[in-house]
């Protein structure tokens, strides 16, 4: 990796990484596909089904096990946004029922969903391997990888929210997952930077979480491409 610059901390390293085109969200050819409305409708569905498992294997170890690594008020903020991603109640906003009832909107079954969660693509199944692996390192390494993933996230999904109504025709409640994620991430965002830079202040620390970042950021691009292969397969496109 390039030498760091002293001068700039680790929120700035990353975000000049996440507009490297191979890194944006936005650029994922899955992504463009819904986004421009040429994804085939019959496709959306195989896409809820075959995403799901990523929520499915996103498990409070892997949300929260850096907090560990942290240090008095930080491990409260960091359960804050766990709450807000996984630790609902179930069917009050939590997002892998989001996920199902967008999934199940769109013509998936839970049939579907239980044997996808059961026989993941590699891929799908690698993202959230990814994170749970730096989230187990060290605090600079979790922090980093959630910070990299959640920072695209208000943007890509309030793309393709736009796009899931105005290409396909889906209603708000249809596509509340989406909604939410831009909601719950904008709200996080300050908080994420602050705690990403008091760990990530020493030149290893920042190599550490530069590394962790850019390879969240692949294996979140490697995820929706293992999808776009499948779907090709499936519907020929």
């Amino acid at each position: 990796m390039a030498t760091v610059v002293a001068s700039r901390t680790i929120v700035d390293i990353l975000k000049d990484d996440m507009q490297q085109p191979q890194n944006r969200y936005l650029n994922s050819p899955l992504v463009r596909l819904i986004t421009s409305g040429r994804l085939p409708r019959a496709a959306i569905k195989d896409y809820a089904v075959l995403r799901w498992p990523f929520q499915a294997h996103a498990d409070l170890a892997m949300m929260i096990s850096h907090a560990a690594f942290l240090r008095g008020d930080d491990a409260g903020h960091l359960l804050e946004n766990a709450f807000d991603e996984i630790l609902r109640p179930t069917g009050e906003g939590d997002h892998p029922s989001l996920w199902v009832q967008f999934a199940l909107a769109v013509g998936g079954t839970r049939a579907e969903l239980d044997a996808a969660a059961a026989s993941p693509l590699p891929e799908v199944l690698g993202f959230s391997k990814t994170m749970t692996y730096y989230c187990r390192r060290s605090a600079e390494e979790g922090l980093a990888s959630w910070f990299a993933d959640e920072d695209q996230l208000p943007e890509v999904h309030g793309a393709t929210a736009l796009a899931l109504r105005k290409y396909y025709g889906y209603r708000d409640d249809v596509i509340e997952y989406f909604l939410e994620h831009v909601r719950a991430d904008l709200t996080h965002s300050d908080a994420a930077e602050a705690m990403l830079v008091s760990y990530c202040h020493t030149p290893d620390a920042i190599q550490r979480g530069r590394r962790a970042g850019n390879l969240t950021l692949w294996a979140w691009r490697e995820m929706h491409d293992g999808i776009l292969r499948e779907l090709r397969k499936r519907h020929s496109f």
